[in-house]
């Protein structure tokens, strides 16, 4: 076990490189680090920027050349070669609010909210990012998005806001296709506040968090969720997948990385790293290193054996 040290701040998002040698993370107000962890020295900042942007867009790209987040309104990237970040623009109207990366790096998927609210799917052309398609949202909040692994489908939280109270319009769980946006399939969801959505490593689960319960839907009848809550009473805050998909790590406010065990959804273990509460969670993609980070900016990263 290693403890990280950062800035005083909430960790927001974690994220591994391919070869699990280096970890990311965003820390709200303070920016974003990131380390060597085949060295023992502190993490280079590589932006001092305030944010609370979306966990989903804190990303390494598929070779792990380069790191991705959200500054602003922009889209900002370090090459960890020449050590340089650069800032991409892509062509919406709309001030970019979340980036949806793709495992091979060649599609993403962005956000964007005033004054043309719209998620829009790109493609890698060269260096630059062409659109293929758009949703608008002028009708429709899109309270999180996910993509499967392999593509196929796009899962969204969403609801209508049309009328005068349209913030008390149900949400809904939506898989639409990636290819023609047809919506395949819809979910139930038996809350009234918004939910961040995760596929497993095969996409056959789509999971979330609400408050002090976990949400489990099959893919892709979806229908109504399976409802699992936590012991202590206390909020789950994020979760990542192992890459077998056999496991998933949830963190909560009662400081303890719980892992499920996805078949029968039983805990077979817990870890308490006296971080105070644990507000994100990432697992290396050989599945050997998880790591987890707090409200007071600590992060810890742990040897996986289960």
């Amino acid at each position: 076990m290693r403890v990280l040290n950062t800035a005083e701040g909430e960790v927001l998002a974690l994220a591994f490189s391919p070869d699990g040698r280096a970890l990311a993370a965003v820390v709200e107000q303070q920016g974003v680090y990131l380390w060597n962890l085949q060295s023992a020295g502190p993490p280079t900042q590589l932006d001092s920027a305030a944010t609370s942007k979306p966990r989903s867009s804190l990303f390494f790209s598929p070779d792990g050349g380069s790191i991705h987040w959200l500054g602003g309104h922009e889209w900002r990237s370090y090459d960890r070669e020449s050590h340089q970040t650069t800032h991409h623009r892509l062509d919406a109207r709309g001030q970019l609010y979340r980036l949806i990366p793709t495992p091979n790096g060649n599609r993403i998927f962005s956000e964007h909210n005033f004054p043309e609210p719209a998620l829009v799917a790109w493609k890698r052309s060269g260096r630059r990012w062409t659109r293929e398609w758009d949703v608008s949202a002028e009708h429709l909040a899109i309270e999180a998005v996910t993509v499967d692994p392999a593509v196929r489908r796009l899962a969204m939280l969403t609801r209508k806001t049309i009328g005068e109270r349209w913030w008390q319009h149900p949400f809904r769980v939506e898989l639409k296709s990636t290819v023609s946006t047809v919506t395949e399939a819809h979910g139930q969801f038996p809350y009234t506040h918004r939910c961040p959505l995760t596929f497993s490593p095969d996409g056959s689960q789509l999971v979330g968090t609400h408050e002090m319960t976990l949400l489990v839907w099959p893919v892709p009848d979806l229908g109504e969720p399976l409802l699992i809550r936590n012991d202590s009473r206390k909020h789950f805050t994020s979760v990542a997948y192992h890459p077998s998909g056999k496991y998933l790590f949830v963190t909560s406010n009662d400081a303890t990385v719980h892992v499920f065990d996805t078949t029968g959804w039983g805990r077979p273990a817990r870890f308490t790293w006296n971080l105070g509460r644990l507000r994100a969670v990432a697992v290396a993609p050989d599945g050997t290193l998880a790591a987890t980070g707090g409200d007071r900016g600590d992060v810890v990263i742990w040897d996986v054996d289960l």
